[in-house]
């Protein structure tokens, strides 16, 4: 989905010319070849701005204890926004064209702001006072959506039509079929065709401004990757050690054992076995502190929990694995050892 920004100048788009003027240009990028869906909003998704939370209120009957409100995440939206952002309709409907300014004040609000305000009731036909006193009628129920980052939930919400209410700067979202990049050329000759003195700005699709919002986690999420891998080494480089000096120091017991019959699997096996055992042990103890503390990896983690059984198998079993190879190389040397030179070691 391309995102990108026009400002309308006032001294040539006074009120009135503000809404006309955006309602043909959308209409003209729906024309373009693989685009599915283009809106204006005051404010997109992990953008930048484009919306306050403002305390809404209830005039009658409501789940909101008398005089309090709820702040919401307001967005002045034009009647294709929710087609275009693919925000699903709950219950009621969407804007029209009716929902223009001389009708009367109509909103659309977000399940959590319906769930926070009036409960399991029907909001259809409910009145919603916004903070400045103004009252709309609530005409749809629309899901939530995550506003500033990944790991954050939607917050009560609520849409004013832009036919009602214009805004002259706004952001546009065009869905397309294919690349967004590819809508680009054809966006701006449309604009131009409209007026060739209007650029446009601050060019992005939707996954880049998703991954600005999860750059923070991201570089979190690699430096604990990188340090976690530096841990892994510096284990299997200890197992390694410990274990090639224990047979350095059981030499001539290995000697022994060969010499009264032990195959040389017999002896990979005996030291993988004692390595392992450690190993093993460890493995549990980690994984039970792990368990414990996964609550402080909730904030690098988005639509994962932080208890995945999946992950801790798959991470139980790299440590095993790397366990078992730094394991493997001196029990594979002690298999190879001449019984007699063992034996006349000191």
């Amino acid at each position: 989905m391309l995102c990108f920004q026009v400002a309308l100048p006032q001294t040539r788009f006074p009120t009135a010319k503000v809404w006309p003027f955006y309602e043909n240009f959308l209409a003209s990028l729906e024309t373009l070849p693989g685009v599915k869906a283009a809106a204006t909003s005051s404010g997109i998704p992990f953008g930048v701005g484009g919306s306050t939370r403002t305390p809404a209120t209830a005039p009658g009957p409501s789940k909101l204890p008398p005089g309090m409100g709820v702040p919401v995440d307001w967005r002045v939206v034009s009647p294709s926004f929710f087609r275009a952002m693919e925000i699903p309709l709950l219950r009621g409907r969407t804007f029209t064209d009716a929902d223009n300014a001389i009708a009367p004040l109509t909103t659309v609000v977000s399940q959590e702001t319906a769930q926070r305000v009036w409960g399991s009731d029907d909001p259809i036909g409910r009145t919603l006072r916004f903070g400045n006193g103004r009252e709309f009628t609530v005409v749809g129920v629309v899901g939530g959506v995550r506003l500033g980052s990944l790991d954050q939930a939607p917050l009560p919400g609520m849409y004013i039509s832009a036919a009602a209410r214009p805004f002259a700067a706004v952001d546009v979202v065009v869905r397309t079929e294919g690349k967004p990049e590819s809508a680009l050329a054809g966006v701006r000759t449309r604009l131009r065709g409209l007026d060739p003195e209007l650029p446009i700005s601050n060019v992005k699709t939707m996954e880049e401004w998703i991954d600005l919002s999860a750059a923070r986690p991201k570089l979190n999420a690699a430096l604990l990757g990188v340090f976690s891998g530096v841990a892994l080494l510096i284990a299997a480089v200890g197992v390694y050690g410990v274990l090639s000096y224990a047979v350095t120091q059981r030499t001539r017991e290995i000697g022994l054992r060969m010499a009264i019959g032990a195959q040389r699997g017999d002896v990979v096996l005996w030291i993988l076995r004692d390595g392992m055992a450690v190993a093993v042990a460890g493995v549990v103890v980690g994984l039970g502190a792990a368990i414990v503390l996964s609550r402080l990896l909730r904030t690098l983690l988005f639509e994962i929990d932080a208890r995945d059984p999946a992950t801790f198998a798959g991470v139980a079993a790299l440590l095993l694995l790397v366990a078992t190879g730094a394991c493997l190389a001196p029990a594979l040397r002690a298999s190879r050892m001449d019984p007699v030179a063992a034996l006349r070691q000191e």
